[in-house]
């Protein structure tokens, strides 16, 4: 079968959720997403015992040689039994790293160099164990469909889909396409959806008996309705505006924001409580040489957090390892001299921690949650607002939907759909089928391109002048293109200007991105500014000397930055994204 361009004459379209604690992904076929509902394939994944799932862990196991070897449930099962044989410490185990490249990011700038640790701290770059997950949950999904494919799918027939958070910055982005790219995805047939868009196009879908809080009289997601997205996932929570445009379009009216607020944060604020109740030093000597033990632990103690809604005991119950009570000498004594004396019991292999303890261990996130959803809430463009919609895996919480609820419930409806932690997998693929639903978005930063002029002593830095062909010039100056909260038209190039080369002979012109955190910033090195990455303009007919003119304009309007450039005297035009993981020249 011939090779189909991206867009929509593909046969399927396949999204894959690439998650911090669990990973998934899902398929339809073209014609039955045009369906009523839209038909839709979800595998389900099976731990040992009864764990069965929509989505597997995220979780990487390597062998001595650094060469894949397992992923999800099987990577953690293959690694424990490792672990009893005493056999795991040549192997690397990978588990939440996702959430590493986000601390990265936040810290220096991403490159393709940089890496992550697996359980015992050694590291390994980051985008061969991105690589290695999406590689799986290609080649499972491939196998999927030539089962249950009525009519053979080839690979090629196949728009993909990898969802990011809405708050990642353009070289995570990138960064992530690379490792897609590397695991095989044909980059002519690869899309990034952002999260909280994913999850509002699939809400707007469905049927109101499927969408708890919503009022049965009331279609939620009708023409004028404006709305919060709070996309809460294991790692990170996105906060975004919404409004529902004419022919069901979605556009943003406030630029996503949020914070590493996610689940995870959860299991943290436990490991805190198990470390001031033994020490640090002896969890990490648990790590190091119980590493199954400890892993199974935090297994167990993540089937508690996503069940927390199911009981009303006083305490949750938690298996705690023998071998972490055994390493630990006197664990009932420390836990009774600790501040946690009477919240938290030792009883024979189990750990009883009493409900408001459990629950203490959801508040500190859950607050910076509510905080940031009220500030949002008190800002001009959440007038209007009709109601909160809940998604993400964080958000089938009941401690989170009953913060929110306490919170907002007198002003506004809070929407949480069956399913919340597959909102953002299940609307990635409506979205491939149809990207044009997204209207508008909002510019997170201010971006420009770095430029020179004549050097006015009354305006500009003495340390900026540079003198060529006897004129005096002021280089690094940041040409806005973009300002923060612009609206952003989908595939409507932004504030085109002209750039002129310095030199007569010059056979090239280099276009230089920068971003900045303020609206308006003079220089490319201002506090608050940032380089993301340059291509070269080809300017070989160097006939029109100084008076050879590019017009440049940017493209946000899709999930990826794109630049157009038209060299005026040749007509030649160019179209590219820019390299964002390469180092600054």
């Amino acid at each position: 079968m011939a090779s189909r361009e991206k867009g929509e004459n593909m046969l399927m379209v396949a999204a894959i959720d690439f998650g911090t604690t669990y990973s998934g992904y899902a398929y339809g076929m073209r014609h039955e997403l045009e369906e009523d509902p839209p038909q839709l394939f979800c595998p389900h994944w099976q731990g040992r015992g009864s764990i069965i799932s929509f989505k597997a862990p995220t979780t990487v196991l390597l062998d001595e040689n650094k060469e894949f070897v397992a992923f999800g449930y099987d990577a953690e099962d293959q690694y424990a039994d490792l672990a009893e044989e005493e056999k795991h410490e040549d192997h690397f185990y990978f588990y939440r790293f996702k959430m590493m490249l986000y601390e990265k990011v936040r810290r220096g700038r991403l490159t393709m160099n940089t890496t992550v640790p697996d359980i015992l701290n050694r590291e390994v770059p980051a985008v061969e164990i991105f690589t290695h997950a999406i590689h799986y949950l290609k080649e499972h999904l491939l196998k999927d469909v030539k089962q249950r494919a009525a009519h053979e799918v080839e690979e090629t027939d196949i728009l993909w889909l990898v969802t990011v958070p809405a708050i990642w910055d353009d070289p995570a982005k990138q960064f992530m396409r690379q490792a897609a790219e590397k695991a095989g995805i044909d980059r002519d047939k690869l899309r990034i959806a952002l999260e909280p868009e994913a999850a509002s196009i699939w809400c707007k879908h469905l049927p109101v008996e499927k969408l708890k809080g919503s009022d049965n009289r009331i279609d939620s997601f009708q023409v004028g309705s404006k709305y919060l997205v709070l996309d809460a996932g294991g790692g990170t929570v996105d906060i975004t505006i919404h409004e529902v445009k004419d022919g069901g379009k979605i556009r943003e009216l406030a630029k996503a924001s949020g914070g590493d607020w996610g689940g995870i944060n959860v299991d943290n604020a436990f490991k805190a409580a198990l470390v001031h109740i033994v020490g640090e030093t002896l969890m990490e000597e648990f790590r190091h040489e119980c590493t199954a033990d400890y892993i199974e632990l935090f297994r167990d103690f993540e089937i508690k957090k996503r069940k927390t809604n199911e009981s009303n005991d006083v305490f949750v119950t938690l298996k705690i390892p023998l071998s972490f009570v055994d390493m630990c000498g006197n664990l009932k004594g420390m836990i009774s001299s600790s501040k946690y004396n009477g919240e938290i019991r030792l009883e024979s292999d189990k750990l009883r921690i009493s409900r408001s303890t459990f629950d203490g261990f959801f508040k500190p996130t859950c607050d910076k949650v509510v905080d940031h959803v009220r500030e949002l809430l008190g800002s001009q463009r959440a007038r209007g607002v009709d109601f909160i919609l809940m998604v993400g895996g964080f958000s089938e919480s009941q401690v989170l939907q009953d913060a929110i609820k306490g919170a907002f419930c007198s002003n506004y409806r809070v929407i949480i759909p069956q399913e919340a932690g597959l909102a953002v997998l299940k609307g990635a693929v409506l979205f491939g089928k149809n990207p044009t639903i997204i209207d508008c978005r909002i510019a997170q930063r201010t971006y420009g391109i770095a430029s020179s002029t004549t050097f006015n002593p009354e305006i500009h830095r003495e340390a900026k002048k540079f003198r060529v062909n006897g004129v005096d010039k002021c280089d690094g100056l940041f040409s806005r293109h973009v300002k923060k909260n612009d609206e952003l038209k989908l595939n409507v190039a932004q504030a085109e200007k002209t750039y002129t080369p310095l030199k007569s002979n010059q056979t090239s012109m280099r276009i230089s991105l920068y971003k900045s955190e303020n609206d308006n910033p003079m220089y490319i090195d201002d506090p608050g500014c940032k380089y993301l990455g340059s291509y070269d303009v080809d300017m070989q007919d160097t006939t029109g000397g100084l008076d050879r003119k590019v017009k440049v304009s940017l493209l946000f309007g899709d999930t990826e930055i794109e630049v157009q450039s038209l060299v005026v005297r040749t007509g030649d035009k160019t179209s590219r994204q820019f390299e964002f993981l390469e180092d600054e020249p």
